[in-house]
């Protein structure tokens, strides 16, 4: 396993994590009024901070982190996929929660029982009546390794549902897809499909058919099949802050050396 940092097209391999621990802002400001009153302010952006350790990492490993760092590569953002993200789900919390989504063909339809017989707070439908509504797009992914799309799905009594998904290359352009269908008509069920990117392509796109009435639990992950569902822990805009390195050993030029290493990656919304 491993993770990864950098543009579409472009995402440098880092080492997995020794230990990483994810946080998020506050989403409520408190206040005591003068009457001994509480009141809390809702604040709608939770921007997320991961901090990595590294145990050990050799040289080659620390030079992959230092061009972000130094800004080789600019000054960012850059899309984080985190060992999370690539094992149970690329999308953004927001995303998987179906809080942001796709304006374009696509409607809230409210809450939504999961195949599990657990409330979900929404769901999404589409207007569509051909083709498909993208739900969400710009996910990252890398040539040659296998995505997984699925979704809980309502279908109508008319056609089995239908979710689909596209590749797209640098340029936007679509390089390949396809739709995968439920396996009922009518009633809720989950519907994965499982495609490899081709040469070229850069991100995915996920959507769903007409034939979709309600869909919940969106997923998206750089696995050979459906796993379990997870929240979103996708990350589509981060930078990186240095976090000191500690000497472990060193050996000769040619052998190199091992570091003690930490890093913060910090999501910019």
């Amino acid at each position: 396993m491993a993770e990864y940092l950098g543009e579409l097209g472009r995402l440098v391999r880092l080492r997995c994590a020794s230990t990483e621990r994810a946080g998020r802002a506050a989403r409520y400001r408190e206040r005591t009024t003068v009457e001994g009153l509480r009141r809390v302010q809702v604040i709608p952006a939770q921007a997320r901070t991961w901090d990595v350790d590294w145990a050990l990492a050799d040289q080659a490993e620390v030079a992959a982190l230092s061009q972000f760092v130094t800004g080789a590569w600019g000054s960012g953002p850059w899309h984080w996929v985190s060992v999370e993200a690539s094992r149970w789900n690329l999308l953004t919390p927001d995303e998987a929660d179906l809080v942001s989504h796709s304006v374009s063909g696509v409607t809230d339809v409210g809450p939504m029982l999961d195949v599990d017989g657990v409330w979900r707070a929404r769901s999404v439908g589409t207007t569509l009546t051909s083709g498909y509504a993208i739900v969400v797009a710009g996910i990252p992914v890398l040539p040659g390794v296998k995505v997984t799309w699925s979704a809980d799905v309502v279908g109508s009594v008319a056609a089995a549902p239908q979710i689909a998904m596209s590749f797209l290359d640098a340029s936007g352009k679509v390089v390949s897809g396809g739709y995968k269908s439920g396996l009922a008509m009518a009633g809720v069920q989950r519907v994965s499909q499982t495609l490899t990117p081709p040469a070229g392509a850069v991100s995915v796109a996920v959507g769903i058919a007409p034939s979709v009435l309600k869909m919940t639990r969106p997923q998206v992950s750089w696995t050979d099949g459906p796993v379990p569902f997870s929240a979103g822990h996708g990350c589509r805009a981060a930078v990186v802050e240095w976090g000191g390195s500690d000497l472990i050993a060193a050996w000769d030029e040619r052998s190199g050396a091992l570091s003690s290493t930490g890093f913060t990656v910090l999501e910019v919304m």
